[in-house]
C-alpha cells in the first residue's frame, strides 16, 4: 500500500516522452489503456496485492520498469554480486571477531583489551558512508591501492581466468573492508562480554578447581556456554548486514541490491521493489530458522520438540 500510494504515475514512467512522440492522442490513449490493463493497474489495491501473490507462489514477480525485462531477470546478477559481498564479510568478520573477542576477554584491562575497546567504539561511532570515503581518499587518492569505484576495469581480462578473478577482487577490495569494518565494532564488544560472563561462571571454576588445562576451561567449556548469545547476535548480523550494505554498495557504485533498490524507488519501480522486500525478508526467515537449528547444536538442553 505504501509503495501504491508514492507520489508519480508509473504509465508515465513506463511510456518515456521519447515513445510517446509521434503517436496521435488517440493511439497514446490506447497504449496507455493496454498497459493498465495488462499490469491490473486497473483493479482495486486490494485485488492487485492478491494478484501479484498468486503470481509470486509461480516465480512471476512482474516486470521491471527499467529494463522491461522480468524482475527475476532484472536482479539477478546484481543479486549475485551482493550475496558474493556478504558472504565474504561474513566470514572475514567471524574470523576476527572471535579470536579478538576471546583474547580480549582473557586479557581483560591490559593493552590488548583497551585497543579493541577503543577501536570498536570508534568503529561504533563512524556511519558506514563516511568510512568508505575514509578508505577511498586514503586507499585510492592518497595511496592509490585499490580503484575508487566500480566493479571492473574498463577493458577487463577474459572472464573466468586467473586475472579476471585478481581484477574483481581489487575492485571488491575497498567495499568488503568497509563492510567488515562496519561489523567489527559491535561484534568485538558482545563476544569480549559475553566471554567474561562465561568465565564467571560456577562450572569454570569448578573445572579449574579439577585441575583441567586451562586451554579446555577456555575453549571447551567457557566458550561453548558463550556461544548462545554469540550466535543470537551472528544471526541478527546475518540478516541485518544485506541492508546494511546498500550504502556501501551505493557510495562504491557497487552494482548490488542497494544500487537496484535506489534505481527502483527513484523509478517507482514498484515490481522490483515488493520483489527485494520478498528477498530481505527469506534473508530474515533462514537467519532465524539457522539460528534455531544451531541452538540445538550448540547446546544439548535445547530439542526441537
Amino acid at each position: 500500500m505504501l509503495f501504491r500510494t508514492m507520489p508519480g504515475d508509473p504509465i508515465e514512467l513506463y511510456l518515456p516522452l521519447e515513445m510517446q512522440s509521434g503517436l496521435s492522442p488517440e493511439q497514446l490513449r490506447l497504449m496507455k489503456n493496454e498497459i493498465i490493463e495488462t499490469m491490473g493497474l486497473d483493479r482495486n489495491h486490494f485485488v492487485q496485492y492478491f494478484y501479484w501473490v498468486a503470481s509470486m507462489a509461480r516465480g512471476d514477480f512482474g516486470i521491471s520498469m527499467e529494463t522491461r525485462q522480468s524482475v527475476l531477470d532484472h536482479v539477478r546478477s546484481p543479486m549475485a554480486n551482493t550475496i558474493t559481498m556478504n558472504v565474504f564479510s561474513m566470514f572475514l568478520v567471524f574470523a576476527i571477531t572471535i579470536p579478538v573477542g576471546v583474547y580480549s576477554a582473557l586479557r581483560r584491562g591490559r593493552l590488548f583489551d583497551n585497543t579493541a575497546l577503543v577501536g570498536s567504539m570508534i568503529g561504533l561511532s563512524i556511519p558506514g558512508f563516511l568510512f568508505g570515503l575514509i578508505m577511498i581518499v586514503l586507499f585510492a587518492i592518497i595511496f592509490p591501492v585499490f580503484p575508487m569505484f566500480g566493479m571492473a576495469s574498463i577493458m577487463p581480462p577474459d572472464e573466468g581466468t586467473l586475472a579476471w578473478y585478481q581484477d574483481r577482487l581489487r575492485y571488491m577490495a575497498l567495499p568488503l573492508l568497509s563492510i567488515v569494518f562496519m561489523g567489527l565494532a559491535g561484534m568485538i564488544r558482545f563476544i569480549r562480554s559475553a566471554m567474561i560472563d562465561a568465565l564467571n561462571m560456577d562450572c569454570i571454576r569448578t573445572a579449574r578447581a579439577k585441575g583441567l588445562a586451562e586451554k579446555t576451561v577456555i575453549y571447551v567449556h567457557a566458550f561453548r556456554n558463550a556461544l548462545i548469545p554469540i550466535i543470537t547476535v551472528m544471526a541478527g548480523f546475518f540478516i541485518g548486514i544485506f541492508g546494511g550494505s546498500m550504502a556501501i554498495e551505493i557510495t562504491f557504485s557497487w552494482q548490488g541490491m542497494g544500487q537496484i533498490m535506489l534505481n527502483a524507488l527513484n523509478l517507482r519501480d514498484i515490481s522490483v521493489l515488493m520483489a527485494m522486500n520478498v528477498f530481505y525478508a527469506l534473508i530474515a526467515f533462514t537467519g532465524l530458522l539457522a539460528l534455531d537449528i544451531v541452538y540445538v547444536m550448540v547446546d544439548p538442553r535445547i530439542r526441537f520438540d
